[in-house]
Formats: structure tokens, C-alpha cells, sequence
């Protein structure tokens, strides 16, 4: 809690940042920190049991799907930073329970597996056949001990044919049988589409959906969350008045645009001086300018 503030509520990092300096305070809210909410943290849960999970012939998995800046990707990367890879002192190779993918603009299985080796620190040669680089990731998720494999933005997998969907969605299935591992991918609502390709694919992954916000009580304890970890000297009191209201209305229900207009105005509140968050600030902060100068019709 704030000295001159008792009621306030601030993270140990927001509280530490106060003394910053200007630019310090800036740079740090320009970082992404995770905030937890309900959904979120059902999720994790979830992606925690699949961890501890053991090893059967059919491992559970789960496909999150949500709009794009709707918070999917940052409860994935949210999940790999609780664990994270590990140098063991009595092996020659590290302990990687958990490996992040973001799937690539199209069904191709080589640049697929060429991200996968790339995330577990293996180059391979671009004209190396396909099935070497499946051998190798095999032989790679054994060797770190891999438990779950996380793949983002599974929607991009319509970019191909209905053919190269399913060659692809039969590889991810092929991974989690051969290495009884588990899956989560996510993706927006083409990754449903995707998924249905293949009825035992779709039937491996039940959905998990993230829904827009809704304006009411969870979405002003949202804003109580975001107003913990912005390092402002004074208080916005973000969840009362017209602010929830407001900032509803510019986020249109969407936690990562909301982030953004909260980041753009609390770095806006410290370089003019007003050091909290208000409604002018909303609409003067350069995120919310942008948005409402963009006119694609005069591109």
C-alpha cells in the first residue's frame, strides 16, 4: 500500500517503481505483465493436471480458443514461464517440461518441425527430409522429457488444403501418442473449423473457450488488477465512476486491448504530469489517438 494512499492496493513491483524516474516508470509499463482473472486461472489449473497427468495410450488435451487479443497467447506463454527449462547437474541435457510453438502460416510439416527444433535449440538443414526432422524431435522431447507441447494460433492451418490440414493435425496427434504427451494448442474460432477436419482430431481436443469481458462486477475487479501493477502517484479508481464504463467501450470486451489502453495511458498520465488515469487521459493517450485517426478507406 502506498504511504499517502492507504486504500490502495499496489503490486511489491508497482510499489518499488514509485521513486523511478519517469522514463524508468514508462519503459517498466511497457512491459507485459501477466494479470491473472477467473478464466485465466481455470485455464492454468486445467494446463496443470495435464502436466501431472501420467503416461497412457490417449493423453488429454484441449484447444483454448478466443478472438485474437483476447488473451490466449499470454496464458500459453504464462504457463511456460511457471516452468521453465532446467539444467540438470547429473545429465548432459536439460529437463524442458513444457515447449512453446507457434504454428506456421500454413500446414507445412517442414517449417513446423524446423520451429520445433529451433525452440529446443537444434538447427537443422533446411533440405533435410521431413522425416529425419520428425526423428529428431522425437528423440529430443525424450531426451528433455517433454510433458506438454503447447502450439499457438493453430487457426493459421487453413492457409492450406483440407488434405494438408489433416496431414498436419495427424502429425500433432502422432506426437502426443508416440511421446504420451500432452497438447494444448489455441487459436481463434478458424481453429474449430480446423479441427473438425478430422473427427478423431476434434474429439482429442475438447474446447476450452476465453469469452469476450462482459461490463459488470468481473470486469471492474479486472480493472481493480490492471491499477495494481501501473507504478502512478496517484489513484485512478479505474473500477468506479464512468471509467469502467469507458474503457469497456474502447477495449470492446478485449483483455489485450484493454491492456494496451491502460499501458498507453498510464505512460501517458506520468509525461504530462497528471500521474493517473482519467478520462481525458484515456482519449488523449497515443493508443486511443491512433485508433480513432485510423480511416482504412483513406489508405
Amino acid at each position: 500500500m502506498t504511504a499517502s494512499n492507504p486504500s490502495r492496493r499496489l503490486s511489491e513491483r508497482a510499489l518499488k517503481l514509485l521513486d523511478a524516474s519517469d522514463d524508468e516508470r514508462i519503459a517498466a509499463i511497457g512491459q507485459q505483465i501477466f494479470i491473472p482473472y477467473t478464466r485465466a486461472n481455470e485455464l492454468l489449473e486445467e494446463m496443470e493436471g495435464l502436466l501431472l497427468h501420467p503416461k497412457t495410450n490417449r493423453m488429454p488435451n484441449m484447444l483454448i480458443v478466443a478472438r485474437s487479443n483476447n488473451g490466449k497467447t499470454e496464458i500459453l506463454r504464462q504457463f511456460l514461464k511457471r516452468h521453465p527449462a532446467e539444467e540438470r547437474a547429473d545429465f548432459d541435457t536439460a529437463h524442458v517440461p513444457v515447449v512453446y510453438i507457434q504454428s506456421p502460416p500454413g500446414p507445412s510439416e517442414h517449417i513446423f518441425l524446423n520451429m520445433l527444433l529451433g525452440s529446443l535449440g537444434m538447427m537443422t538443414s533446411t533440405n533435410e527430409a521431413a522425416d529425419r526432422k520428425l526423428l529428431q524431435v522425437l528423440e529430443i522431447l525424450r531426451m528433455v522429457e517433454t510433458k506438454v507441447l503447447l502450439v499457438d494460433e493453430v487457426n493459421a492451418l487453413l492457409a492450406g488444403s483440407v488434405a494438408k490440414q489433416r496431414f498436419f493435425l495427424n502429425m500433432l496427434k502422432y506426437l502426443s501418442n508416440e511421446l504420451k504427451i500432452s497438447i494444448v494448442a489455441a487459436g481463434t474460432l478458424d481453429a474449430v473449423h480446423a479441427m473438425k477436419t478430422d473427427l478423431q482430431i476434434e474429439s482429442r481436443f475438447p474446447v476450452r473457450p476465453i469469452n469476450l469481458w462482459q461490463e459488470g462486477e468481473d470486469f471492474r475487479r479486472l480493472l481493480v488488477s490492471f491499477e495494481s501493477v501501473l507504478p502512478l502517484k496517484k489513484p485512478s479508481v479505474l473500477h468506479k465512476g464512468m471509467l469502467p464504463k469507458k474503457l469497456y467501450g474502447v477495449s470492446e470486451g478485449m483483455i489485450g486491448e484493454l491492456a494496451k489502453t491502460l499501458r498507453s495511458a498510464a505512460q501517458h498520465a506520468i509525461k504530462t504530469g497528471v500521474e493517473q488515469i482519467t478520462e481525458e487521459v484515456i482519449d488523449e493517450c497515443p493508443h486511443v489517438v491512433n485508433r480513432q485517426t485510423f480511416n482504412p478507406e483513406k489508405l
